[in-house]
């Protein structure tokens, strides 16, 4: 392990870390923990970071103690998930809880003056660990970032993060770090107060001492003695307004009740036990507060929402890690990359390849078309580069890596190329013959058909084994899912190649097998579906989206389908049908809307109708749904509120279920959990839940059945349960084993 070394005397080493004397009165904590690409925090780490504080505690000589990364652009990426995983009881995750909170409790008592030098992601206990300290320095590069991700995780910042972040940044800013996972750049912390001195990273060049201690002595060692640790920092009129007062604290806390009221579903606690952990912090003072932390750390462990969170965090690194190892025994590379279609999916999917290094040459039918392609390309460059994710003096350099062509005029050399054409079969057949006079035979030609069949793309090509299905989702540079789809003629070697490159695009890929509609929106149509069915009957648009945001839904069906496209929506229900038989007829009410012009958010009008960043619901759907004969006898109309609420979760949440036993039992997927997290990257299906496999083993596969029984009884058949879900049921095997986790050991 190379450590730097800007002094001569090391006082202390293990495999994690190591601490330097670099002057007679500074000590420097380098960490470098041992087989991770990241720095983690585990159980061996903290031992090593409580000896490292006994020993530049008992040198009195010693004034002060930098922590920081021996690796560049990586501070501490948080704790070892890994490892949280293995704990069996509420008991251990409290103690585990209260190992961290000693340890950032000893780092806080120490005499010497404690400095954070943040270089990279300083997120979880990384940001307990800086919080600990006196003052933090944050260096001015891209990976800088601080945050809690816990909340993500069915969890809250245990290691006294609930009860230092308010007394260092305030109450509300706090809030919506903790509660809204929102993180902070190095300019955006020391706005914040969280940092107290910016550091200017240059890249390439070692850390010496001198340039070390320079960033530093702006911020604490120019400083003598210990900062004050009493009261919250009042930094602006509203601070100053609302937390300086009791009465003002409460308000907050009064108002952010009524937000998780409206967004938190009640079967996710993380977000509630962390509010009145900073509550009791400030109201019965610190110990009373760290208290609370430890006891909920406890509660949340053993709850359902935590167990599924963290499951599905493990599967997908477990989905990005093997096709990479499977790649690259295949031994193939992508450097160039074809894109055949610049529309909205082909402009992202350039656009991606390029912002990670790929040269990409984009293919249209005419210049016009191509003209609007590069335009619809130059303006996600430009998004990525208000948000911070694309330094402007590289954004030329990305921009110059894509080619345009209406000729296909540099596609002999690509060793990638993905069509991203009109979704019509006859128009994408064409594309691939012409895809494989144009191409080099090893260049692995893929589809990003949301809908149509692979194996009908591959008929009559010489080499069919190099195509495949690539289906992203939209929009390509937000949405995590990749589906990479094998059809009957497609080589392992190709398959191998395409989920390696997704990983480095950035994305978790899925192997899936071809059919209609894949397994997202396989499962996603009768969801989809129902919910105009319901529209029909009389219930409310807003209130259908509400069922479903409650239930922890990001958006609701309605509001899915208009940024869908209701033209798009309707074509993949039609390509769908052959999977669902006389279960689901394509609604006709979307094709009337469709006929209309109301496409959605595209056109500005759907199911809402769009103003801005504003949106209220469309009423004259209904009446449309009327004239067309489509209204029925307005069954949800007569209901109360609170019913319908309830019966259309049921309605919808079930159909989704049902159809992903079917694509289990039909083969779509290789295993359940493989379903689960499609549905939660691919559509945000309440992640906190696990998925909808991993639902129905938590509500009881009995249950399921009998339910969707008898609403096949009063709705029609296509809520009859299908035979993978009976069969389950019957012989009570449920669709996970039961995962080696906190839940594990008792009920839940």
């Amino acid at each position: 392990m190379a450590f730097y070394q800007i002094g001569e005397k090391v006082l202390f080493q293990t495999d994690n870390l190591r601490v330097d004397q670099s002057t007679d009165d500074t000590a420097v904590l380098w960490l470098h923990v041992a087989g991770r690409p990241l720095n983690v925090l585990n159980r061996r780490v903290l031992a090593d970071l409580e000896a490292a504080f006994d020993a530049v505690a008992v040198r009195p000589e010693l004034k002060y103690l930098l922590i920081t990364s021996d690796r560049v652009g990586d501070f501490v990426a948080g704790a070892d998930i890994h490892e949280f995983a293995t704990i069996r009881s509420p008991e251990e995750a409290e103690a585990l809880s209260a190992v961290g909170q000693r340890l950032f409790d000893q780092l806080a008592g120490l005499r010497l003056c404690s400095v954070a030098l943040v270089c990279g992601p300083c997120l979880g206990g990384g940001l307990e660990l800086a919080l600990a300290c006196d003052y933090r320095v944050a260096v001015d590069h891209p990976k800088t970032q601080f945050g809690f991700p816990e909340i993500q995780l069915g969890l809250l910042p245990a290691w006294g993060g609930t009860q230092r972040l308010p007394r260092v940044v305030g109450l509300e800013r706090s809030l919506r770090m903790i509660l809204g996972d929102y993180r902070l750049n190095a300019k955006e912390a020391l706005r914040w107060g969280l940092a107290d001195s910016l550091g200017k990273h240059v890249e390439g060049r070692p850390i010496e001492r001198q340039s070390l201690m320079a960033l530093v002595e702006p911020a604490a060692i120019a400083q003598r003695g210990k900062p004050r640790r009493d009261g919250l920092p009042l930094r602006t009129w509203r601070q100053r307004l609302l937390e300086s007062t009791a009465l003002g604290r409460a308000l907050i806390f009064r108002g952010t009740e009524r937000l998780l009221r409206r967004r938190v579903p009640e079967d996710m606690p993380a977000p509630r036990e962390a509010l009145e952990a900073v509550r009791t912090g400030l109201k019965q003072g610190l110990a009373a507060g760290l208290e609370y932390e430890r006891q909920a750390a406890g509660r949340l462990a053993a709850s359902p929402a935590c167990r599924n969170l963290v499951n599905l965090f493990l599967r997908r690194e477990e989905a990005r890690k093997a096709p990479r190892l499977a790649a690259e025994q295949a031994g193939s590379e992508i450097r160039r990359v074809g894109v055949v279609g610049a529309g909205t999916m082909g402009a992202g999917i350039a656009q991606l390849a390029a912002l990670k290094g790929h040269e990409v040459v984009i293919h249209e039918v005419s210049k016009d078309a191509l003209g609007a392609g590069v335009q619809r390309i130059v303006a996600l460059f430009n998004k990525a580069a208000e948000r911070g994710l694309l330094p402007r003096e590289e954004l030329a350099q990305r921009l110059g890596a894509i080619r345009g062509t209406d000729n296909w005029q540099g596609f002999d050399r690509v060793d990638l190329v993905v069509e991203a054409v009109v979704e019509d079969l006859a128009v994408k057949r064409a594309v691939f013959r012409e895809l494989e006079r144009r191409t080099r035979p090893a260049a692995i030609l893929a589809t990003n058909t949301s809908s149509l069949s692979v194996a009908a793309l591959q008929e009559g090509l010489t080499h069919p084994g190099r195509v495949a299905g690539l289906h992203f989702f939209n929009p390509v540079h937000k949405m995590p899912l990749v589906e990479v789809v094998r059809a009957p003629a497609t080589d392992e070697h190709t398959i191998a190649v395409l989920t390696r490159w997704a990983v480095a695009l950035g994305k978790t890929p899925v192997m899936v097998k071809d059919s209609p509609g894949f397994v997202v929106n396989r499962i996603l149509m009768p969801y989809l579906n129902e919910a105009v069915l319901l529209l029909a009957e009389g219930m409310g648009i807003g209130a259908i989206d509400e069922a479903m945001r409650r239930f922890g839904m990001p958006m609701g069906p309605l509001e899915v389908l208009d940024q869908v496209g209701l033209d798009v929506a309707a074509h993949i229900a039609r390509s769908v049908q052959p999977a669902f038989g006389s279960r689901f007829d394509p609604n006709p009410a979307l094709e009337r809307l469709v006929e209309r012009g109301w496409l959605g958010q595209k056109s500005g009008v759907g199911f809402y109708r769009y103003q801005g960043k504003s949106k209220r619901p469309n009423i004259a759907v209904a009446g449309l749904l009327h004239e067309q004969g489509m209204a029925a006898s307005g069954l949800m109309r007569k209901l109360p509120p609170a019913v319908q609420l309830q019966q259309a979760r049921e309605r919808m949440v079930l159909l989704m279920v049902n159809e992903a036993a079917l694509c289990l039992g039909e083969g779509l997927a290789a295993e359940a959990s493989t379903i689960d997290l499609a549905m939660v990257l691919g559509t945000g299906w309440a992640p906190h839940r696990g998925g909808p496999l991993r639902y129905a083993d938590d509500r009881g596969l009995r249950s399921v059945v009998q339910t969707l029984t008898e609403l096949a009884q009063r709705l029609g058949p296509r809520f009859e349960p299908c035979a993978e879900l009976r069969q389950r049921a019957e012989t009570g095997k449920p669709f996970h084993e039961q995962p080696a986790t906190v839940a594990r050991r008792f009920p839940q």
